[in-house]
């Protein structure tokens, strides 16, 4: 099994943000989305844009261990599963 790394990490995050960006901006130029809702969808992705690169609101150190839950939480299934 190979490792998580922080790398990995990043990009997933980065994946992820760019995904819910995509969609609220879909939403918000729905032509059948309320003017309340595509207010709120707006804001939402503006707001979103601001968590793309997990450098710019994380410490390197909790980076460290989102990464080693992540490796430790792999084997763990990997371990249930061979059983």
């Amino acid at each position: 099994m190979s490792k998580y790394t922080e790398s990995d990490y990043r990009r997933m995050n980065q994946s992820i943000v760019e995904d819910m960006v995509d969609q609220l901006i879909g939403k918000w130029h729905n032509e059948e989305c309320n003017p309340l809702e595509a207010r709120v969808c707006r804001n939402l992705a503006s707001a979103l844009e601001g968590l793309r690169n997990p450098d710019d609101f994380m410490v390197e150190s909790s980076l460290r261990v989102w990464v080693s839950a992540a490796n430790e939480e792999a084997e763990r299934k990997q371990k249930q599963n061979a059983k």
